[in-house]
């Protein structure tokens, strides 16, 4: 569904922020993508929802395509138009709005009928803002603030659903809920692309992932075969420890893998 060959983007004109990175993620698939901070993760979700100019950022390379039509060549509305929708790292909620409000907004490309039967869609994923349907969004915590940015890009939708940190600054019990959310909403056929720095998250709700290190995919395979490698363990959960020496072995018989073909794809 998703198909981003050689992209190459920079800051500025001459701050290399992402080279050469490729990466799938098919129909129906979940996908996750690792790294630290300033490793390029929201500058590839930018890149495909064409918003890049808004920060002073170029493609310089590569292609990214959408069932087939290529995406750097259409702007952000008409992206989102194809099913193709963003929930921004920070949630972005529109605070002086309600939760009613900020939903109806997410729909605004949609019927009035489209509308109705997706609100109540929401509203069976996410209880508590159908309780707080008349609340502005500034008023509601950290984690309802989340479903509700959640739930916003849903009304649009998507047929491949981005998301950037959905976990960040959030309580142990409510990254639990929101992973539980996003494997439900993959498992009624939308697409996911996962952007994470919280891999036991990432790789809970996802089938395959990728690892940006400097802008590159410095890793990739299926999420239980990256589990097992010394680096993953090493660096994003929190196993080993020390100047111990990361054994590659593993590492590179994961990255020498071909591209399997989806056989965990729900």
């Amino acid at each position: 569904m998703l198909e981003i060959s050689n992209l190459a983007v920079t800051y500025g004109g001459t701050l290399p922020a992402l080279k050469d990175v490729s990466i799938r993620v098919p129909e129906k698939g979940a996908v996750s993508l690792l790294g630290s901070n300033g490793a390029g993760k929201t500058t590839l979700l930018r890149s495909v929802s064409n918003n890049l100019k808004r920060h002073s950022g170029k493609i310089v390379g590569g292609e990214i395509k959408f069932d087939g039509d290529i995406l750097n060549k259409r702007d952000t509305p008409s992206i989102v138009g194809m099913g193709v929708v963003q929930v921004p790292e920070g949630r972005r909620i529109f605070g002086r709005l309600t939760v009613e409000e900020n939903l109806r907004l997410g729909g605004l490309r949609q019927s009035r009928k489209s509308i109705e039967q997706t609100r109540e869609h929401v509203y069976d994923l996410f209880p508590r803002l159908k309780e707080r349907a008349n609340q502005r969004g500034l008023l509601m915590s950290g984690g309802e603030q989340q479903m509700l940015a959640i739930g916003r890009a849903l009304m649009a939708k998507p047929k491949l659903l981005m998301l950037d940190e959905p976990s960040l600054g959030l309580a142990p019990i409510i990254v639990e809920q929101v992973g539980d959310v996003i494997k439900k909403i993959n498992a009624e056929g939308t697409a996911i692309l996962l952007i994470e720095q919280n891999a036991n998250m990432a790789l809970g709700v996802t089938d395959y992932a990728y690892v940006l290190e400097g802008g590159r995919v410095s890793l990739e395979g299926e999420t239980e075969d990256l589990r097992q490698t010394d680096e993953i363990k090493h660096l994003y959960l929190g196993h080993g420890g020390g100047d111990a020496a990361v054994d590659t072995t593993a590492i590179n018989a994961v990255a020498d893998k071909k591209l399997s073909p989806w056989k965990g794809a729900r």
